[in-house]
């Protein structure tokens, strides 16, 4: 199962998504993490701390990889759930990283990864920020990024079986049915 979580900044989507998935996960299921905020500055280092802390109350197993979700791909089976979190970040970081702004051969290739993530594990949940409110600025780097981000959105929505959408902390399911147990 894949469940695609939008919304705003603060709209409650990533406490959802981690609340959904320990709801999915029974207990022969493990719980996977993958955090994609890269280590930039002592603020970023701060949250990422915070974050960790946070999860170690509950039994995340949490992967660092701010791009390139091939090299983990392998590690999940159908015992995981893994929560992504979030799309926004993976999507800057393999965009930016390489300087080749490639959208139309980037977005295919992060499908294809969410693809086979969604169906190497029991559950995918992917955490993703709406920043389409205000339109779409004619700044070269700004617009590429939102048009990448837009089409990915498009197509893991597609590939999804429920997607929903955050808005002051409650979840408006956008396509799909929740599954029996499930929230």
């Amino acid at each position: 199962m894949i469940v695609f979580i939008s919304g705003g900044v603060r709209s409650g989507k990533s406490s959802f998504a981690e609340q959904l998935a320990k709801t999915m996960a029974e207990a022969t299921h493990s719980l996977h993490y993958i955090a994609t905020a890269m280590r930039t500055d002592e603020e970023m280092e701060a949250r990422i701390a915070h974050h960790q802390q946070q999860r170690k109350r509950d039994r995340w197993q949490t992967w660092e990889q701010p791009y390139d979700l091939d090299r983990i791909i392998s590690m999940f089976s159908k015992r995981d759930i893994v929560l992504l979190d979030c799309l926004t970040n993976l999507w800057a970081n393999e965009l930016f990283r390489d300087h080749i702004w490639d959208v139309h051969g980037k977005v295919p290739r992060i499908v294809q990864q969410m693809k086979r993530l969604g169906d190497k594990a029991k559950g995918l949940i992917i955490v993703s920020n709406e920043v389409f409110y205000d339109g779409v600025p004619n700044e070269r780097g700004t617009y590429m990024y939102m048009h990448g981000l837009g089409l990915l959105h498009q197509h893991l929505v597609t590939l999804s079986d429920v997607a929903i959408l955050m808005r002051y902390g409650l979840p408006i399911v956008k396509k799909g049915r929740w599954p029996c147990g499930v929230v």
